[in-house]
């Protein structure tokens, strides 16, 4: 009989942080600078994106506060974070709300990915550049496959995505070395870009910097837009921190966790961004690979895209395997609470939702259907009929994509946006009831987030719209088939689960209160605020520790009735604090059979 402890199969504090970063973090942000920051677009707001990133990790950095907040009071050893939060405080309907709606902004995040593993590294026309003499340069690497060439290599990309998120059947052990491998690929690889703009930025950084100082402008528009797009990069936590029952210590190790990473990936987002405004003067949809361009040297010239080629390979298996793991681990929770069937709330051995991740995959594999090849066969049927089946590069580029990074990240930050305030809505809701603590600066900062999300929300469908209602000629087309898919998806997605909490699971609970009011209640019981005195005690013991240093200064080490007030009760928080360690060892030291 071969014993194991139990906590082996789980996210430790350093396995969260360092798979929650590679999962909200990716050097391919850089390629939002084509649109973001072009001094010729009409958007651009040029080097501002730099405080943009610090305005937006702050913003982000108080929202993961309040699921930090969260993670403390509620029972965050169960899947579902948000979910659950939000189910606690405003009831069933909500609950599934959320539910539902931090599940759809899954096949944004998908969508990207899976058009920059292939497409947006190979496809001609997305990495081609335009000359100032109106020639086209196709780089050496260039698919050039005709009017369906989008097609053909975004289905590669899809076989190559569903095949990574496979990984997850393999079990937790094999799971965890892929997913940190592939992290350590990723870096290693994206290393190299980081390299070449630090070398670059060496030889013209003065002179790009300046440039970029004196051209760029600032719009509220401009920002706004840019505010939605970047929001994105900060995202991500929300949806691996739904794998509560795969973390360690979940209630600690979440809000430390999801703090942790809001800091590093700010800090990233900033510094990369100097870095990049001080190495180019202008930006290519990909710069990861449009950034060897700049180099003379053939090595570089040709080395340098094979290693990004690498990265991109890596990045995208790491996102697929773990969007697999997050995309169950939203759904089994609905399950076990009777909003989807009963048969996937079935975990393994390994507390992992197989039936749900099954369920995930095939919901995953439709959603990149309808965003990535309907679109594309759209094009294909379009550029044909104009050039032929097999048009060139420059009449491909001709083209207006309903899609790029830029407006799908927005698609997807803007659900975000809404379950980020939603968790905020909660957090006050709980400090008025006086169930949770606040501080000042928690009562001031949480009503100005939700405000600030609140019009960044609104603002994004407003420009969707508007976007149609102002386009013009040829970008008529592309902006119609962009708003038409995004809002018939959000809008349905909505729909469908306001109508299936109202039928489907509705009729279940009616039944289940009639027949099984016990199971009920136990079910209810999961949904409860949690005493927070363990970190009520840690943080009076902490004070007492600091008043016993000002009292021996005070009183230059004489004894008194205050100093032996105070060590009388850090002696009884001491016994308190040590029943909850003997508490989490035993815990960490429970054991199964292998």
């Amino acid at each position: 009989m071969v014993k194991q402890k139990k906590e082996t199969k789980k996210f430790s504090l350093a396995d969260f942080v360092w798979l929650g970063f590679n999962y909200t973090v990716g050097i391919g942000f850089i390629g939002n600078f084509a649109i973001l920051s072009n001094i010729n677009h009409p958007d651009s707001i040029g080097i501002h994106v730099i405080w943009l990133f610090a305005v937006e990790g702050l913003i982000a950095g108080i929202c993961a506060w309040a699921f930090a907040k969260m993670a403390r009071v509620h029972h965050s050893d169960n899947n579902g974070a948000s979910y659950i939060y939000v189910r606690t405080s405003f009831g069933k309907f909500w609950g599934i709300f959320i539910a539902f709606m931090q599940y759809i902004s899954l096949p944004f995040l998908i969508t990207i990915q899976v058009m920059m593993l292939i497409r947006g590294t190979f496809g001609a026309d997305w990495i081609s550049t335009v000359n100032p003499d109106g020639s086209v340069t196709v780089p050496w690497y260039a698919a050039d496959w005709g009017a369906f060439g989008d097609l053909w290599l975004d289905l590669i990309g899809i076989v190559i995505y569903m095949s990574a998120a496979l990984v997850i059947f393999g079990g937790m052990k094999l799971y965890k070395k892929l997913a940190s491998g592939t992290g350590i690929i990723k870096w290693i690889t994206a290393g190299f870009l980081i390299l070449a703009g630090l070398v670059l930025a060496c030889q013209n950084g003065g002179d790009n910097l300046s440039y970029w100082s004196q051209n760029s402008k600032f719009s509220l528009g401009g920002f706004v837009k840019a505010f939605n797009s970047c929001f994105f990069f900060f995202a991500g936590f929300e949806v691996f921190s739904t794998a509560g029952r795969n973390i360690s210590k979940p209630e600690k190790n979440i809000s430390r966790g999801i703090i942790l990473i809001m800091l590093i990936s700010t800090i990233f987002y900033i510094v990369i961004s100097i870095i990049f405004f001080a190495a180019f003067n202008e930006f290519v949809q990909n710069m990861n690979m449009g950034s060897w361009n700049k180099f003379s040297n053939k090595v570089i010239l040709y080395g340098g895209p094979i290693i990004m080629i690498l990265s991109a390979f890596a990045l995208k298996m790491n996102v697929a395997m773990q969007n697999a793991l997050y995309g169950g681990t939203s759904l089994q929770p609905l399950s076990k609470e009777g909003f989807l069937p009963d048969r996937l709330r079935k975990l393994n051995k390994d507390g992992l939702p197989v039936r749900a991740s099954l369920l995930n995959l095939t919901i995953t594999a439709l959603m990149i259907f309808i965003w990535l090849a309907i679109p594309d066969i759209v094009k294909g049927a379009s550029l044909t009929h104009q050039f032929g089946f097999m048009c060139t590069v420059e009449e491909a580029m001709t083209y207006k994509q309903p899609f790029d990074i830029s407006s799908l990240t927005e698609a997807s930050s803007a659900i975000t946006i809404f379950i980020y305030g939603m968790v905020v809505a909660v957090t006050l809701k709980l400090a008025a009831t006086k169930k949770v603590k606040m501080q000042v600066w928690e009562w001031i900062a949480f009503p100005i987030i939700i405000v600030i999300l609140a019009f960044a929300f609104v603002w994004h469908y407003y420009s969707l719209i508007n976007g149609v209602v102002t386009a013009k000629g040829d970008e008529f087309e592309s902006h119609l088939i962009g708003a038409v898919i995004e809002l018939a998806f959000v809008g349905s997605s909505a729909g469908f689960g306001t109508l299936w909490y109202f039928t489907y699971y509705r009729h279940k609970y009616l039944k289940r209160m009639q027949t099984r009011p016990e199971l009920q209640a136990k079910l209810d019981a999961e949904f409860e605020v949690v005493d927070d005195w363990k970190y009520t005690s840690k943080e009076i013991r902490n004070e007492l520790r600091s008043y016993l240093v000002r009292n021996q200064a005070l009183h230059a080490g004489v004894d008194n009735p205050n100093r032996q007030d105070a060590l009388h009760m850090l002696e009884e928080l001491n016994i308190i604090f040590d029943r909850y360690n003997e508490l989490e060892a035993a815990e960490d030291s429970e054991v199964h059979e292998d």
